[in-house]
């Protein structure tokens, strides 16, 4: 009988993996993989967010806005965190003039769009007209790039729900006491 190796981990798409299919598009060309920032998410832990997207467009390194035409609007589109592994891909063409970008700008319908918190609260959100998101290390277009591109977003992890914050004190206190107690049987072991 033989023995096989199953390696699971393997299948799971995991940020910043080496595998091949998402990283090339069907002529072969490598897609951009960008991670997207936004420091007032940030500041508040959001870990996730539905938004109703209307338009996308991309800012330039001078300020300038470019509108990506051809993004179709979006509904209840859900947004998370680098942390889960999951991710935004366009199949769409991103049709962007050669330069440098720094920016993605998301156009916003007034109502549908929530943030999901680290404590994993969860609040409407109506006062944004836009949501802009920096992209980590610029983006640089040639104009002979793949036209797909991933989309990940740096959000603040879950926290642990209290309860689990708890059991784990509660484990700690208890190897504190074993600790203890196995100290103390050492200085009264009786030599015979």
């Amino acid at each position: 009988m033989t023995k096989v190796k199953f390696y699971p981990s393997i299948y799971q798409t995991i940020p910043y993996s080496f595998d091949m299919v998402d990283q090339w598009n069907a002529e072969g060309k490598r897609i951009k993989d960008l991670v997207l920032k936004n420091n007032m998410a940030t500041k508040q832990g959001v870990s996730e967010m539905t938004l109703n997207i209307i338009k996308l467009s991309a800012t330039d390194k001078a300020g300038k806005e470019h509108f990506i035409e051809d993004f179709p609007s979006l509904a209840n589109l859900t947004i998370k965190g680098l942390h889960t592994g999951h991710f935004l891909r366009s199949k769409s063409a991103l049709e962007l003039n050669p330069g440098e970008y720094t920016s993605f700008r998301f156009y916003l319908e007034k109502a549908g769009n929530s943030f999901v918190y680290s404590d994993r609260s969860s609040k409407p959100v109506s006062r944004f007209d836009s949501l802009d998101f920096e992209i980590e290390g610029g983006l640089q277009i040639h104009g002979d790039e793949a036209k797909e591109v991933i989309l990940r977003f740096d959000f603040e992890p879950y926290a642990l729900p209290q309860f689990l914050l708890k059991t784990k004190q509660l484990f700690k206190s208890f190897k504190w006491f074993v600790t203890q107690l196995v100290h103390s049987m050492e200085h009264k072991r009786i030599k015979i």
